[in-house]
């Protein structure tokens, strides 16, 4: 168990936190949630920032996974804010829950290196948590009494501040509030998703946009 409290915690507590991960990754419930909202945008080559398990790059050809803590052979190691890719290698590039996981600088990097990276006319895929509130996912380190977030969050994400993030180097071009963990899991019941909402069973949402170059 990491002591970070999240005033401190930059690029070297992110990669320990993952590369000491033995808990499932968000991707490897919600990647064929992900695959069927997206599908419409995915271009001839692909790139999963943040890949995880390669959960998602496994259902799509001609994709590859980048991490900077790779799970699996096939997932390069790297950085968002330093990728090691040639200008305007692909076509679509996911970065899903993982923007939520980075500092200030190494999140504006990132945005201008995925435009880089990005061919023109291609996609950026993101999902992150819609507003979350980082004290409700604060744990208390029972060796040091240091209070960190389980699962290393420092960012907070809405419809303003992520149109604001992206607006001088993409286009936005869809965006929605959904909970596609809830979807993922719930085949049958997201179809009484409006239901449960309403009774406010259902709190955890994501946002969930598509942005263009």
């Amino acid at each position: 168990m990491m002591c970070i409290l999240k005033k401190d915690w930059n690029k070297k507590d992110t990669v320990d936190f993952w590369e000491k991960n033995e808990a499932d990754y968000a991707g490897d419930i919600a990647a064929q949630e992900i695959l069927k909202i997206s599908k419409k945008y995915i271009g001839n080559k692909v790139l999963d920032i943040g890949a995880g398990s390669g959960a998602l790059i496994k259902l799509i050809p001609n994709s590859i996974g980048l991490d900077i803590a790779p799970k699996q052979p096939d997932i390069i190691k790297g950085d968002i804010s330093d990728m090691p890719f040639e200008d305007q290698s692909f076509d679509t590039v996911f970065a899903t829950e993982v923007l939520e996981h980075l500092d200030s600088d190494t999140l504006s990097k990132g945005i201008t290196e995925v435009n880089r990276i990005l061919k023109n006319g291609g996609h950026l895929i993101v999902t992150v948590p819609y507003n979350e509130n980082l004290r409700q996912n604060m744990v208390l380190c029972p060796d040091c009494g240091t209070k960190f977030h389980r699962w290393g969050h420092i960012q907070v994400f809405n419809e303003e501040n992520i149109k604001l993030l992206l607006k001088d180097d993409f286009k936005l071009i869809k965006i929605k509030k959904m909970p596609i963990g809830f979807n993922a899991t719930h085949n049958f019941l997201k179809y009484l998703r409006w239901l449960i909402e309403r009774f406010g069973f259902l709190k955890e949402q994501n946002l969930f946009l598509v942005a263009k170059k």
